[in-house]
């Protein structure tokens, strides 16, 4: 990654690691854009809203549909059948008559007169149909977005194990179904200086003990041997701090009850790594099956990790 385009003085201020990535591996990254490439890209646009946004900007489309069908009702002088209204009223009933043509509902509370008035209804039937089967593409697309649910622990863990300085972690699958041909990747993240005092963030992909698993169904312990070639060598709490270092894990892998691929990612920052503990064991056998206790996936006991 090149230059961040800060000085030093405000570099060394603001925790940029918090103010890219969120814990949970999302970019936290906002900019202006230009409206007319919003709307080349309208379905990526509707598809990454949260669904709170999602519902409100499709009941501000229909809104904005019904009142502009209405208006032209009401600019072709459409009476509601026996009555006289006018003003805000007959505009309400206009109002309610596009929504009740949009809808293919018919209350039979108006009745349209003239051939233009019929034209601009089928034009709406049309249109009402159109923007169902949109709204329900959009709708179903997200619905069946497939989605993991992979528990990071909360913690990431420098100790000793087998006599050499690891960083581990730990994953499950909260599911407790089969989750095929897992990968899992980890980056770390630091800010650096330049010989010529240029203040960057770069990235280093960290080696794993074990990368990948051909089933993932009970938990994981993802483990990075810390060696002289290791970003981390020599690395204590302080420095960690300093350098704004973050650990990225990203995990993919295939679904296997619905036969679709999934992806979890989990951001560690320095106050996240802790020193000399170990993970409690959580997997609890019996004589025809194993039990996991999903509940403990972040517990820990003191001394070096043995496990």
């Amino acid at each position: 990654m090149g230059p961040i385009g800060m000085n030093p003085s405000r570099h060394s201020q603001i925790n940029q690691l918090r103010s890219l990535i969120n814990k949970d591996g999302d970019m936290n990254i906002h900019g202006r854009r230009d409206r007319r490439g919003r709307l080349k890209d309208l379905y990526h646009y509707f598809f990454a809203l949260s669904w709170p946004k999602f519902f409100i900007h499709i009941l501000v489309v229909y809104l904005m549909v019904n009142v502009a069908f209405g208006a032209l009702y009401f600019l072709l002088n459409v009476q509601p059948v026996g009555s006289h209204a006018e003003g805000f009223a007959r505009f309400k009933e206009c109002f309610f008559l596009s929504v009740e043509t949009s809808s293919a509902v018919d209350f039979g509370r108006i009745q349209p007169s003239g051939s233009f008035t019929y034209g601009v209804m089928t034009i709406q039937a049309l249109f009402g149909i159109l923007i169902l089967a949109v709204i329900t593409g959009l709708f179903y697309a997200r619905f069946s977005r497939p989605t993991a649910r992979v528990i990071f622990s909360n913690k990431a863990v420098i100790a000793t194990h087998n006599g050499r300085r690891s960083l581990s972690f730990r994953v499950a699958n909260e599911r407790l179904n089969q989750v095929v041909e897992a990968h899992i990747g980890l980056t770390l993240t630091r800010n650096e200086i330049s010989t010529e005092g240029e203040h960057s963030r770069k990235f280093y992909d960290l080696k794993l003990e074990r990368d990948h698993t051909p089933l993932f169904s009970l938990s994981w312990t993802i483990r990075h041997h810390i060696d002289k070639d290791s970003p981390l060598f020599n690395l204590d709490a302080p420095a960690l701090r300093e350098a704004q270092v973050g650990i990225l894990a990203s995990m993919t892998g295939m679904d296997e009850s619905f036969s679709q691929p999934i992806m979890a990612r989990h951001l560690y920052t320095p106050e996240d790594i802790v020193f000399n503990k170990r993970f409690k064991d959580i997997i609890q056998w019996h004589e025809k099956e194993v039990h996991i206790n999903l509940k403990d996936i972040h517990e820990m006991d003191e001394g070096p990790a043995n496990f």
